[in-house]
């Protein structure tokens, strides 16, 4: 299926959406869709599940160099913390789904970390950056262990692994997390 309709970014009628049913395996069925726009190149892919269910929470100890192998599937409404580090992934204008594993989730954390570290304006800044991205290195290398969190109001975002535990979220908590981007295609 293909849908034209007006940039959200550029405001330009150059936008296209294009979708592709998929079956997802623990997930069910799903929708990728991707949106560009040929004017000024915004892009948003993203993997759409054909249900929502109760928000969910995801936790596991990650100890072992086997952990880091735990696959974490992130929904456009999923948020990811690292509690050791601080760290946080949430949704936003840009979010978008993805799979990967505990190990690809440090990586997204270290390019973030990395990129901070490059334009800190500050030495302290600089410094406390470099120790966070080796706190990272030694996470990857299973030296140091860490707790993988995801979060999810739609239920659509896991950790599948048998070390993880699922909960579901009470309503006044999964209220308080960020949602993902939606768009008007109407314009």
């Amino acid at each position: 299926m293909k849908i034209e309709g007006v940039c959200p970014y550029c405001g330009q009628p150059d936008l296209v959406m294009r979708s592709l049913p998929l079956e997802i395996p623990f997930f069910g069925d799903a929708l990728q869709t991707t949106l560009l726009c040929l004017h000024c190149t915004f892009r948003h892919a993203d993997v759409l599940l054909m249900k929502e269910g109760p928000p969910v929470r995801y936790e596991m100890r990650v100890d072992t160099p086997r952990d880091l192998w735990a696959r974490v599937v992130r929904s456009s409404n999923g948020t990811i913390r690292i509690p050791e580090l601080g760290a946080t992934i949430e949704p936003g204008q840009r979010g978008e789904s993805f799979v990967t594993n505990a190990e690809g989730v440090l990586s997204k954390v270290r390019d973030i970390i990395e990129f901070v570290r490059r334009n800190a304006d500050s030495a302290t800044s600089r410094r406390r950056a470099g120790q966070a991205l080796a706190r990272i290195e030694s996470m990857v290398a299973g030296r140091e262990p860490f707790t993988l969190i995801v979060e999810d109001p739609t239920g659509n975002s896991a950790i599948l692994h048998e070390k993880a535990t699922k909960a579901i979220l009470p309503e006044a908590e999964a209220r308080r997390l960020k949602r993902g981007p939606s768009f008007d295609l109407s314009r």
